[in-house]
């Protein structure tokens, strides 16, 4: 019973947020937030025929390794890389902050890889990844200094692999990316209400996450071959919060203190931390997806103590507040993007009713990659610096704003 419950859970996630008629998924979900409605599986399949077909792209040619030297900064952002991706999980446990008790948290890892066979990852018992091999032979770093890191935090009651499309696209791209599972917030084991702690535990697990691959035992594929000095942090939805925690948002304790109540237990330790606030200095940009601040944690200024570049992504069929987000957030360096047609889960696992998910890697990947590239990798490439200065149209669904940074 559980296990059905538990795909019935997924479907609903797959699905939720792309109706044009049911309410958006936000970032300020109350504490006690009930689960998500639970769909049927086979709404799974349903057909997506009648959505509208956008004009036919120039497929750009494949990207070659070729024989000569590896460059890969003249790899072009807008379409995959030369490599295959592999895929492989451990289980990682660390001691939170403030907290005696270890945590554990799976991690998922993509990567480059030369192999093109074997077998394939099921995320969550129901998402098949055709594009991914399981614990294939890692390809050597296409980078000096070794594999870039993107790391990524997934959604309310999600998992790690929610964006396995975007994983994909920065491990072609000779990217590590690394995902955990935020115990205590996914589809199998968010109580009820939610517990205050998973507000700052998240931003712990998502820093965790990169001290992990950090310090890869030697026996290790992966073990001396990433730079993890400095990473990309991306979050899907809740993981929005996660992200803006992790870059250096400063949370409002006087407005968190009274959500502590008999059935919401919070501690001074716990507001304490809260307080020391969770940003990691090794988060050199951030890319929030389909969500927004949320004032409610982070107060009318709480934002102005992030100093990383940031890059938004919301879509026209999904209300979560971006535009209020920009129009809130003078001072910061941040750049949003609309995407017409888009919904919530343009940015995850996708299916939305109005776009096809075939454009997920050519926006999503696009003009992620390339604000990646641009300030973890110092990109000068002018095609690069073009689509993040909104003077080249990646697509004709995007609207694109941005605002500097002042002191």
């Amino acid at each position: 019973m559980k296990s059905h419950m538990a795909i019935a859970g997924l479907a609903a996630l797959a699905l939720h947020g792309c109706d044009d008629a049911a309410p958006a998924v936000t970032d300020a979900a109350p504490l006690d937030a009930a689960p998500l409605d639970a769909l049927v599986v086979d709404d799974l399949a349903r057909t997506t025929d009648d959505r509208p077909v956008d004009p036919p792209r120039d497929v750009p040619p494949p990207i070659d390794l070729g024989s000569g030297p590896i460059d890969p900064a003249s790899w072009p952002v807008d379409r995959p890389g030369p490599y295959r991706v592999g895929y492989r999980t451990f289980r990682h446990t660390y001691t939170p902050r403030g907290s005696s008790t270890p945590r554990t948290i799976p991690l998922h890892i993509w990567y480059p890889t030369l192999v093109a066979e074997g077998a394939h990852p099921t995320y969550a018992l129901i998402f098949r990844d055709t594009e991914s091999f399981i614990d294939a032979p890692p390809a050597p770093p296409a980078h000096p200094r070794g594999y870039p890191v993107h790391v990524y935090s997934h959604g309310h009651q999600g998992f790690g692999p929610t964006s396995h499309f975007l994983m994909r696209y920065f491990a072609s791209h000779g990217w590590i990316s690394v995902a955990p599972d935020h115990i205590g917030n996914t589809l199998l084991d968010t109580p009820d209400p939610r517990p205050v702690q998973i507000y700052y535990w998240r931003s712990l697990d998502v820093s965790a996450a990169l001290d992990a691959v950090s310090a890869l035992p030697p026996s290790d594929p992966l073990s001396g071959r990433l730079d993890a000095r400095a990473a990309v942090l991306s979050g899907h939805s809740f993981g929005v919060h996660t992200l803006w925690a992790s870059a250096g948002a400063t949370f409002d304790v006087d407005t968190i203190r009274p959500r502590c109540t008999p059935r919401i237990s919070c501690t001074e330790a716990d507001l304490a931390e809260f307080g020391r606030g969770v940003a990691d200095p090794r988060f050199a940009a951030v890319i929030p997806m389909a969500g927004s601040i949320d004032r409610s944690w982070f107060g009318a200024s709480g934002h102005r103590s992030v100093r990383v570049p940031v890059f938004s992504m919301s879509g026209t069929l999904d209300p979560v507040g971006a535009d209020t987000q920009f129009d809130s957030t003078s001072g910061v360096d941040l750049t949003w993007i609309d995407v017409r047609g888009g919904c919530h889960q343009f940015f995850a696992l996708g299916r939305c009713p109005m776009i096809d998910d075939a454009l997920q890697g050519p926006i999503v990947g696009t003009y992620a990659l390339a604000f990646a590239r641009r300030h973890l990798l110092s990109d000068a490439d002018p095609a690069v610096r073009a689509i993040l200065d909104g003077t080249r149209a990646v697509h004709e669904r995007v609207t694109f704003r941005h605002h500097p940074a002042t002191p």
